[in-house]
């Protein structure tokens, strides 16, 4: 027994283990290209002194690498410096170096633990890492002892949203919708976010200020949305193509386009609409796990490992991923560690069908028949509540 069939299986299987992550903030999404805060210095003595003008201008004249050789000299200099330490993260950080960027945000934060610029640097390292959890703790920090922060809070919004925490994303930005209701960034986000939280109605009334203005790829995109929503995959899926046309870098477009290409039986223009939100966006849970699954499911086990792991490092928690990865290990004869992984879902999530699928299957190839057969059984059980009850989300 094979968790995915055949195509109308992995359709049905991809529908139901992982939530409709329509939207990223499109607004919100900009601040991964944040640039940080270049500080100024006080009077260190004239050696460092010196050493920290010529890495300034060496930044800045783009010669980035020997900025930070200069603030690594400056650093062993003046140690306690947080000008140079947060200017050393900041360079750091422009070179793609987020974990040495961010231990450096850390010592200056020893010595100024107030300072609000640098713990928003701090978190969008983490963002950039793709660390939102620890991103989160950072930006939360921040937003108590400033909530004025506005960029702290669309980044934290962002945050919410790319881990699904949908009612944080609610009760966050719901404040900011009443005092501006026309920040039509705030509804898009605000309004995805309610319905992802069951929260249909309220959030439809938010979206429709962005749904008036009919012409707008953004627009384009929620209609389209709707469109798979109500299982209408083939139309859902030209909306969505137009809405790209108009704006290949919407946030999430590409990725909820390609599922309701898997919708409409195109697995192949599905696969090629993942990957260009990976393009976009290459920390995108949905489409990390959309492309891992479909690659596993037509035996592509080796290409499809590294985006199965990329699902699961964005949500560990995630009953979708873990059982793609725990599926992946059955798949290439790692049987213990599935079944360990697997196991693990069904203690966490017992009413997971595909979670007892794979279990029935794995413990047939273990020669495991009396666990097999409960695992059979529990299926079936699971399959009639789901024709009585109709079909449950599972995230």
């Amino acid at each position: 027994m094979n968790d995915l069939r055949d195509s109308s299986d992995h359709k049905r299987h991809l529908a139901e283990t992982t939530p409709v992550n329509m939207l990223q903030i499109a607004l919100f999404v900009a601040f991964a290209a944040m640039s940080c805060t270049i500080f100024p210095t006080r009077s260190l003595g004239q050696s460092a002194d010196s050493l920290y003008n010529d890495a300034g201008k060496a930044y800045e004249s783009g010669d980035v690498k020997r900025a930070i050789e200069l603030y690594e000299q400056l650093v062993r200099v003046a140690p306690n410096s947080v000008e140079a330490r947060t200017n050393l993260g900041v360079a750091l950080a422009h070179e793609g170096r987020y974990s040495d960027a961010i231990a450096q945000y850390r010592e200056a934060l020893k010595q100024d633990p107030d300072s609000a610029t640098i713990r928003l640097d701090l978190a969008l390292a983490w963002y950039k890492q793709a660390d939102f959890a620890k991103a989160i703790t950072e930006l939360e920090l921040l937003r108590r002892k400033h909530p004025e922060n506005k960029q702290a809070m669309f980044l934290l919004a962002d945050c919410y949203l790319r881990l699904g925490k949908y009612r944080a994303t609610v009760q966050l930005l719901d404040p900011v919708y009443q005092n501006s209701p026309d920040d039509l960034a705030v509804d898009y986000a605000l309004g995805t976010a309610l319905i992802q939280d069951g929260q249909t109605k309220k959030g439809e009334i938010v979206i429709d200020r962005v749904l008036k203005n009919g012409n707008s790829a953004e627009a384009g995109l929620l209609i389209g949305a709707s469109q798979f929503e109500a299982g209408d995959f083939k139309k859902a899926a030209e909306t969505l193509n137009r809405a790209l046309q108009a704006n290949p870098n919407l946030p999430g477009g590409w990725t909820i386009y390609g599922r309701a290409l898997v919708g409409s039986g195109d697995n192949e223009g599905a696969k090629s609409a993942f990957r260009r939100a990976l393009e976009v966006d290459p920390n995108d849970f949905d489409a990390n796990l959309h492309l891992g699954a479909m690659l596993r499911h037509d035996g592509e086990n080796d290409a499809a490992a590294p985006y199965l792991t990329r699902a699961l490092q964005l949500r560990p928690e995630s009953p979708a991923a873990l059982l793609q990865v725990g599926a992946l290990n059955a798949s290439t004869g790692h049987l213990e560690e599935a079944r360990k992984q697997l196991e693990s879902i069904e203690k966490r999530w017992p009413d997971f069908l595909e979670a007892h699928v794979q279990l029935a299957s794995l413990y047939a190839r273990m020669n495991l028949p009396e666990e097999s057969t409960r695992e059979r059984k529990i299926v079936l059980s699971l399959n009639a509540k789901a024709r009585r009850e109709g079909p449950q989300p599972q995230e």
